[in-house]
């Protein structure tokens, strides 16, 4: 809560600030401008930013040679594609200047239902970076498939009333808008009755544009993070959307996008940053948003503009109205950087202080039901998979349980999550198992023990041996496996059901790699970089399947079952041709 009073008293010169940061060079989000100012903190908001020696303080700070921007804004961000929970994400992501994040746990969700949102919120709490939460919008994401959760206008009644929920997420179903499916509709209906003007709808519409993106953006949908052409976000813009230019850890539009606006008499007024899905390893490795930023400025967007796509434009996007800017009145979020140019990080203010980043923790697993809420949605969490490895025969990754097999494959492509329905002529399945050209692809059900399984072919992604398998398979989150022999593909499996969830790697029907996340077969219960650890040594081992160079083995691997992005997916209820709607 602002004391207003205290803050009128020191911004008027009356009181002294709590903290001045003296000699930096700030920027102005509202005009793009850096300007040498002060900064006079009050409490955990600003009190005034004004001309140097204006203000003195209890604590002073000499950032001179610095620059200061506001704290970094992930517009959309699945904290579970990062594998860690919510408070491990926040301390990796402070470091690198990112202040707030607009997370959608539908991933979690798919799993178990609205109690996911409870179960994200509590686990966020006392976070170093504020978390807000989108309501996940389609669990399931399509009737094509078997989740072990599902979320229903009744719940998104419930959740909206939860603290730092502020709308809702991804509408997937995107051919329910434009076809007027009224359920669909229902959810949007709900959010807009209790939010009014507040309220925020996260969109997911690729390639729709022309009179089929009218119909989208008619009923209020405000984003959309899934253009990989600037001439599709820019139709987009000119709907009054806003644009979330994506750069995870497989899918990488930013590249795409960037140079084209640079270039462009388009304002960037209406373009944030987002990662979507980004797992730890990379987000230690390469950075955030603040990785968005570096290569944005490397691709010619100049960095004024960039600065404030990363911080002002998501704030007003979301209604996130004191945040976004270092400004009189706003919260002191913001980062302090060596150069502006690489965009490298000093450190990071985060509501007037240094957040703690280094108090890594392992969230210890819960073996029994305690009877608190807390302990009974993390056990909820930890017992995930209804499948025993027992259950598992290398009967159900033969050819003979689709019996399509061998007529369509799924070829996928590097950097984008679009994939291609390739039709094979006789012979060719033969043949391309064999040279390594393809390889199996299974879907197992693992929530209510349906025996759903479904079988299908892999083209593009460069296995020729052994098995991968994983318990992330967006947005069910089904067990998903990739290999070339049943008996290998029986023993990844297997071993992720003992796991209680995770990535395994199997050659010669040994495990030779794999990650454990047993919560919601999602997310480690340990610090981060003993997953970045875990995760860097997965990769040496994927290549030695074969898997390309220039494939990202596991999030390409996880979105193959999304029902959702077009062309062809599989399901573990068969083999789905995304752009007819309908089973092949």
């Amino acid at each position: 809560m602002k004391n207003l009073e205290r803050l009128s008293a020191v911004a008027s010169g009356r009181d002294r600030a709590d903290i001045v940061f003296h000699g930096a060079s700030v920027l102005n989000v509202f005009t793009r401008e850096w300007e040498k100012k002060d900064i006079a903190l009050c409490g955990q908001y600003i009190a005034a930013v004004a001309e140097p020696g204006m203000y003195r303080a209890e604590k002073e700070m000499d950032v001179t040679g610095k620059w200061i921007t506001p704290g970094f804004i992930d517009a959309h961000v699945h904290i579970e594609s990062s594998m860690v929970l919510p408070g491990e994400f926040a301390r990796t992501v402070a470091k690198h200047g990112t202040t707030a994040v607009i997370a959608d746990s539908h991933e979690i969700a798919n799993v178990l239902g609205p109690d996911a949102v409870r179960f994200m919120i509590r686990q966020s709490e006392r976070a170093p970076a504020d978390i807000y939460f989108m309501i996940p919008s389609c669990v399931p994401a399509t009737d094509f498939e078997h989740t072990g959760g599902v979320i229903s206008v009744a719940d998104i009644t419930s959740i909206l009333k939860m603290p730092r929920v502020i709308g809702l997420g991804e509408m997937m179903n995107y051919p329910g808008i434009i076809n007027g499916d009224l359920a669909t509709l229902d959810k949007l209906s709900t959010v807009f009755n209790m939010a009014g003007e507040c309220a925020v709808i996260d969109g997911h519409a690729p390639l729709v544009r022309g009179r089929q993106l009218q119909a989208y953006r008619s009923v209020g949908i405000r984003t959309d993070h899934e253009c990989h052409t600037f001439d599709e976000a820019a139709e987009k813009i000119r709907s009054g959307m806003y644009i979330l230019i994506r750069q995870g850890s497989s899918a990488r539009d930013l590249e795409l996008i960037v140079p084209e606006l640079a270039k462009s008499n388009l304002p960037v007024d209406r373009f944030c940053f987002c990662t979507d899905d980004k797992n730890i390893a990379d987000i230690i490795r390469e950075g955030h948003i603040d990785s968005n930023i570096r290569n944005a400025i490397r691709l010619g967007l100049r960095p004024e503009d960039a600065y404030t796509m990363a911080s002002l434009n998501a704030a007003e996007c979301y209604h996130l109205n004191d945040t976004g800017a270092v400004c009189a009145g706003y919260k002191a979020d913001f980062v302090i950087l060596d150069d502006e140019e690489t965009v490298a990080v000093n450190s990071v203010v985060k509501a007037g202080v240094r957040p703690e980043t280094e108090q890594s923790v392992t969230v210890k697993l819960s073996e029994t039901r305690s009877g608190s809420e807390t302990e009974e949605l993390l056990y909820r969490a930890c017992h995930s998979i209804h499948l025993e490895a027992a259950e598992i025969t290398a009967s159900m990754f033969d050819d003979s349980v689709s019996p399509i097999f061998g007529r369509y494959a799924i070829a996928i492509h590097p950097g984008t999550l679009n994939t291609e329905k390739k039709v094979l002529k006789d012979g060719e399945a033969e043949r391309g198992l064999r040279e390594g050209t393809m390889c199996r692809l299974a879907v197992i059900e693992r929530h209510k023990k349906t025996g759903c399984h479904s079988m299908a072919l892999l083209s593009g992604y460069g296995l020729s041996r052994g098995a991968i398998a994983m318990s992330i398979g967006h947005d069910s989150h089904n067990i998903i496996c990739a290999g070339i022999r049943p008996e290998d593909m029986k023993a990844a499996v297997a071993r992720i059901c003992t796991m209680q969830g995770g990535i395994v790697i199997v050659r010669d029907a040994m495990v030779t790699a794999e990650l454990a996340l047993p919560v919601a077969g999602l997310m480690s219960n340990e610090p981060a970089v003993h997953v970045q650890s875990a995760h860097d040594a997965l990769l040496p081992a994927a290549r030695d399947l074969g898997i390309y160079k220039d494939t990202e083995p596991f999030v390409t691997l996880s979105f193959l079952a999304l029902t959702v992005i077009p062309e062809l997916r599989l399901t573990d209820c068969g083999l789905f041709d995304v752009c007819q709607w309908k089973f092949l």
